[in-house]
């Protein structure tokens, strides 16, 4: 086991998973504690899913290819690519990250994100944020993170994000935070607090869990449709990720979202491997 005053390389991709926009993602869903196993030189992989809407609205599916690579001690890169179909349209993201420890106690994170298709995924984006660890065995993490995203029709987001992560002990992380967004034109506000639990352990099985509940500036529910703007959402995700040999495993996920116009259930699963 690592010194937990170390950098944790997990935390670093845990960081630079949540600025690429998955939410919880099964990136985020293998943060280990600093004194955990850490992974190894590079990872990769991919995940699709499917999802139930109501009040008629079409199916919608994604497949996601994530893959993360330590250049040097402390410094971690990220890469994505994301395909979805959502309201009928089709689109999505390619992002690059870059995480960087400063000190036993200092880290920061950026992203660059670009898009296409339809309003709902941004053609533009920027995230940045800087992270402290606390506590003689560094098992507090908060962190602190702008960004700032642009879409078709002149619409744009810029938010801040807050967040804290505890280490409870070598297989359960709890953590929580919130964003808060101005969206334009409009000059809408809303904001997006969330709660979420890590279990398990990095090689054998981890188990994420996590809720958030607030609003939301605006959503488009696709081509002809007029836009949704300044409503409430809730969201409850589970990820769950099994070394099935030391090297790869299988990833399986299930969320249900829900706002006052429609219902979402998402089933997804797939695969990672560790190198």
């Amino acid at each position: 086991m690592r010194d937990p005053k170390n950098p944790s390389r997990a935390t670093l991709a845990m960081t630079t998973a949540l600025l690429l926009g998955t939410g919880l993602a099964c990136g985020r869903a293998h943060a280990a504690e600093p004194g955990l196993r850490q992974p190894q030189r590079a990872s990769v992989e991919l995940l699709g899913n499917q999802s139930e809407l109501s009040a008629g609205l079409p199916r919608g599916t994604a497949a996601n290819l994530r893959a993360n690579w330590s250049a040097q001690p402390g410094t971690l890169l990220a890469a994505e690519l994301l395909s979805e179909k959502k309201f009928g349209e089709t689109g999505g993201v390619a992002g690059l990250g870059l995480t960087q420890e400063f000190s036993e106690a200092w880290f920061g994170s950026a992203t660059l994100l670009g898009g296409w298709g339809g309003p709902n995924w941004a053609r533009k984006r920027v995230d940045a944020s800087v992270s402290r660890k606390w506590g003689l065995r560094r098992q507090f993490v908060t962190t602190l993170g702008g960004y700032r995203a642009l879409y078709d029709g002149s619409r744009s987001d810029t938010g801040l994000r807050v967040s804290a992560n505890y280490y409870v002990n070598g297989f359960v992380v709890l953590e929580a935070g919130s964003s808060f967004n101005r969206s334009q034109p409009g000059g809408v506000h809303s904001r997006m607090p969330y709660l979420a639990a890590t279990l398990g352990r990095e090689g054998e099985q981890v188990l994420a869990l996590r809720a958030a509940r607030g609003t939301e500036a605006w959503q488009a529910l696709g081509a002809g449709s007029p836009l949704m703007v300044d409503f409430r959402s809730t969201t409850v995700g589970l990820d769950w990720r099994w070394w099935v040999d030391p090297g790869w495993g299988l990833l399986l996920r299930a969320e249900h979202y829900s706002n006052p116009t429609y219902r979402r259930n998402t089933l997804g699963g797939g695969l990672f491997m560790q190198m």
